[in-house]
């Protein structure tokens, strides 16, 4: 049995569960049970499916990730679609034809738009309508590249060719377009500025730190060959896009008091430092540096938003002031915060750190070392506005009045494993380091 079948399964299997306390030690079992089973290296049984060691890695990460969060939820709807998700990654992340990538890349975005549906207010409405938006308008586009692809003679029954005439070009470049409103690169982004403060945090971090990573890791998987082959005038493009992209999220955060807001243009710059891999693709470490970028990034999103999520009750509307001497009232969720701030920051002997770093090695190696010190400029930048979120955390001596939520003792586990994580891979490098997609 495949992961895939075995996932795809329990989610079926959950809708018949109304009990959160069972669905969410069947849920845990599913997930444990997957690991099992990528560890014994089974796959899709499909044609258009298989996995390299780099991928059968993240979905390790990724099973880890969402049993986490499992762990703390509350909602049987939530549980069941993050089962729903994992299975939806398996496809995305083993597709090796065009067909079955954009089939796997839509039920991704369906299952996107259906957890943004689980609506509770106005505001989460309005979060999830812009989505939506931006989702459809990704679809069409990827629809109208896969078109001009096939009008070129090439076949969606294979991998992209790295040969192809004009028309072929311009369907690729139209589909990675498409792929980059899901990843948030400028000018694609408005969408996450807005969506992610509005919907409920919880949502926030599977759509900005599990399904993201998932796309980024298929993305760069499947069109890498691509990319490298036609590297003359797709470098210039990507270098472009990531300066743009990180630049302008570091400097919006930098204005905004919401903690959401921040972390939503921190998002958006992150996007830029993750586009680093295709610009480094000639590279034999740009596959590193996409690889440690995404399992950094799953574990320092998710924890962040989860916490956020359960610290304000699931409305995530905790502004910079409310952070005052939080510390004092919670010194743990304190420390779980700033550990995870640091390392989205590049501080050392975390995973944000190292994977910042093999991704500017890769950019220098690449031969493009003024991109990879514009990257650690812009790395510096961003850490005035995470250092100032933690000013406020621990060296401000007015308390704020905002009533925080207690975590419960699953949701201090389910820190405890994102931290985990984090500390591992920010010491852990030889643990990717030569892994490839």
């Amino acid at each position: 049995m495949s992961p895939f079948t075995f996932l795809f399964g329990m989610a079926l299997l959950s809708f018949a569960i109304t009990n959160v306390a069972i669905l969410k030690r069947v849920a845990i079992w599913s997930f444990i049970g997957s690991i099992v089973l990528v560890i014994f290296g089974f796959t899709t049984p499909l044609y258009t499916f298989s996995a390299s060691e780099g991928v059968l890695l993240f979905e390790i990460i990724v099973f880890i990730v969402l049993g986490a969060i499992v762990l703390s939820e509350d909602e049987t709807i939530t549980i069941t679609q993050t089962l729903f998700i994992a299975s939806a990654s398996i496809l995305l992340l083993e597709s090796t034809t065009l067909l079955s990538f954009i089939v796997s890349f839509e039920l991704m975005s369906i299952l996107s738009f259906i957890l943004v549906s689980n609506i509770h207010n106005a505001k989460e409405a309005e979060g999830a309508i812009k989505m939506f938006i931006a989702g459809s308008v990704a679809t069409a586009i990827l629809f109208l590249g896969a078109t001009l692809y096939i009008f070129s003679q090439n076949s969606l029954d294979s991998a992209i060719a790295e040969h192809l005439n004009g028309f072929g070009i311009v369907g690729v470049c139209l589909m990675l377009v498409a792929l980059f409103y899901k990843l948030t690169i400028v000018p694609m982004h408005t969408w996450a500025a807005d969506s992610y403060v509005e919907l409920r945090p919880l949502e926030a971090g599977l759509l900005s730190g599990v399904v993201k990573t998932v796309v980024l890791v298929a993305t760069f998987k499947f069109f890498s060959a691509f990319v490298l082959e036609n590297i003359s005038f797709t470098s210039p493009i990507f270098i472009t896009l990531a300066l743009i992209t990180m630049s302008l999220g570091n400097i919006l955060a930098l204005f905004q008091k919401r903690v959401t807001k921040i972390l939503a243009y921190s998002s958006i710059a992150h996007a830029g430092y993750m586009l680093l891999g295709f610009v480094a693709v000639a590279s034999t470490y740009a596959s590193d540096g996409v690889l440690y970028m995404a399992i950094a990034y799953i574990f320092m999103q998710s924890a962040v938003f989860v916490l956020l999520d359960k610290l304000s009750f699931g409305k995530g509307d905790i502004l910079l002031i409310d952070l005052y001497a939080f510390a004092k009232k919670d010194k743990w969720s304190a420390l779980f915060l700033s550990v995870q701030l640091f390392s989205l920051a590049g501080i050392p002997l975390l995973a944000g750190f190292l994977a910042k770093a093999v991704m500017v090695y890769a950019v220098v190696d690449a031969g493009f070392t003024i991109v990879a010190l514009i990257t650690l400029l812009n790395s510096a930048l961003s850490v005035g506005y995470y250092a100032w979120i933690i000013k406020h955390i621990y060296f401000d001596t007015q308390e704020s009045s905002y009533l925080f939520e207690k975590l419960t003792k699953p949701s201090y586990i389910t820190q405890i494993i994102l931290v985990l994580g984090t500390l591992y891979f920010g010491v852990f490098a030889t643990t990717i380091l030569g892994i490839t997609l």
